[in-house]
């Protein structure tokens, strides 16, 4: 036996050809086999998780208005999805690893990890070793070894997550609505924002206008346009356009209209006047002409040199009237008063000093009337937007009123109580312009619409002015009623007190209360 040993050890050290390339070379099908199994598994993880976030995307887009929730949430999917691919891709095992992973799947009992760790090795122990372990390898493949089937636990959460997808993607969102009429409300405001930026440019190139109100509109309109554009709803819409209308309201000179009201006194005053000049001045004041007015105040003052003082003292009186008139102009009634002294005392360098104060005070007053009209056009222009963005809503409001009005069903509005053999009555209210009342019919659903405010006022009997037809039911029948003409209150109110005295008398209603309808009655007769 002590001859043998070294013989053996000999055949082993030559015989050892398992080294670590031969190692190595076993080792890379089932590396490749691991990396396709790992991608797989990775991917279909990151498809389950994906399309679970997709889900919780759209539960969500239930919950609230989402518009772009569909498209998000296929991206998140899709993003799960190529995040595992490169993870998997980047994370492949490496042969260390893989000779682990190995061991594992066919039960070699570390085996391969233990001939990798000692592959640089050439002792007769380790050549053992590694001829062992890939002799153990040999009899395993990778493709039956290492399947790429998953697992049933994962088909079953993936066909869950599919059904709940399937289910969030096919029902109705009860947000669709929702987000449609927002869709809307955002397309209205785009078209009054495009309207405000054409007023925005139009207001920029009104020449009467100074350099600083242009500046504060065209501020207050892109501040505006600002507002809009982050508005959420038509409320913060409306009071956005409320808002500027109250900053360009208080662009405006508060004393326009005190002086167009003085202007107009002035110009009546001057216009009453028999002298030609002076009614031609009160025109041109009128009017805001002043070409006209700088040739009435020539004319003037040329006539004056050929009048006597009794003349002038005459128009000096008058024109002192009309500076009393024009009080709610301080400059225009100081001009006037000016040239009033000028005519009574007939110098003429106070007289052309005079005039041009008038000039220039008329020239003053337009000025300011044209600036208070122009920004007065912008506010209405926003008024037009304000009821632009409504004109859905006043739209579906009017037809649904059109409609009522069409079929003229009119119902009355009260108390009734039910009595044995004559059906329910109804109390109907009637509203008149002057004062309401009420009025108790014995039919039911019929109103009659009137003015209470004397004898010879128009009602409107019976039903209500307005297109289509109305209809009168009457102890089960259904008659319809047409249109009503317009007749004295004096010839119906009559026979409406006598119909309610004889529907109140046969009915269940209480003793005070048919006193009540009866007192009502009286006294309308009474009027």
């Amino acid at each position: 036996m002590a001859t043998l040993a070294p013989v053996r050890a000999d055949i082993i050290a030559g015989g050892s050809d398992n080294g670590p390339e031969r190692l190595t070379a076993a080792l890379r099908p089932w590396q490749r086999r691991l990396a396709l199994e790992q991608i797989a598994r990775w991917s279909a993880t990151g498809l389950i998780i994906g399309l679970a976030l997709a889900c919780l995307l759209l539960v969500i887009s239930r919950l609230v208005p989402w518009v772009g929730a569909f498209y998000w949430a296929g991206g998140v999917a899709l993003a799960c999805v190529l995040v595992a691919l490169v993870a998997a891709f980047l994370y492949r095992p490496s042969l260390q690893r893989t000779a682990r992973l190995v061991d594992r799947r066919v039960s070699l009992r570390d085996r391969l990890a233990t001939a990798w760790e000692m592959r640089e090795q050439t002792s007769a122990l380790s050549t053992l070793q590694r001829r062992d372990a890939l002799q153990q390898l040999s009899r395993h493949t990778p493709a039956t070894a290492i399947s790429l089937r998953p697992r049933r636990s994962r088909l079953a959460l993936f066909a869950v997550v599919v059904i709940a997808l399937a289910l969030l993607v096919l029902l109705p969102n009860p947000m669709t609505a929702v987000i449609q009429q927002q869709q809307a409300f955002q397309s209205r405001i785009a078209k009054q924002i495009a309207a405000i930026e054409h007023i925005r440019q139009t207001t920029d190139q009104q020449p009467q206008l100074t350099a600083q109100q242009r500046a504060a509109i065209d501020k207050i309109l892109r501040q505006l346009e600002a507002e809009l554009k982050n508005a959420k709803n038509e409320t913060q819409a409306q009071q956005a356009i409320a808002n500027a209308q109250s900053k360009l309201s208080q662009l405006q000179n508060p004393q326009a209209a005190n002086q167009q009201q003085a202007s107009q006194n002035a110009s009546a005053v001057l216009q009453s006047s028999g002298n030609p000049n002076l009614n031609q001045i009160g025109q041109a004041l009128a009017s805001g002409n002043s070409s006209q007015l700088k040739s009435a105040l020539q004319n003037l003052a040329r006539q004056l040199s050929k009048m006597t003082p009794q003349q002038r003292q005459q128009i000096a009186q008058q024109l002192a009237q009309a500076a009393n008139a024009a009080t709610g102009d301080p400059a225009l009634s100081s001009a006037l008063q000016q040239l009033s002294k000028a005519v009574a005392s007939g110098d003429q360098s106070d007289i052309t000093a005079a005039t041009n104060a008038v000039e220039q005070a008329a020239a003053q007053e337009a000025a300011t009337q044209a600036q208070s009209s122009s920004i007065g056009q912008t506010e209405q222009a926003l008024q037009q937007t304000a009821n632009a963005l409504t004109s859905s809503t006043d739209s579906s409001s009017q037809t649904a009123q059109g409609q009522q009005q069409g079929q003229g069903q009119q119902q009355g509005q009260g108390q009734g109580q039910q009595s044995q053999g004559q059906g329910q009555q109804s109390q109907g209210q009637g509203q008149g312009q002057g004062q309401g009342g009420q009025g108790v019919g014995g039919t039911k659903g019929n109103n009659s619409s009137g003015n209470k405010s004397g004898k010879d006022e128009q009602v409107t009997v019976p039903g209500q002015i307005g297109s289509g037809t109305s209809t009168e039911s009457t102890g089960g029948n259904n008659t319809p009623v047409q249109p009503g003409h317009p007749v004295a209150y004096s010839q119906v109110i009559a026979q409406y007190a006598q119909a309610a005295h004889d529907a109140i008398d046969n009915s269940s209603v209480s003793p005070d209360l048919k006193d009540l309808v009866h007192g009502y009655f009286n006294n309308l007769e009474g009027q």
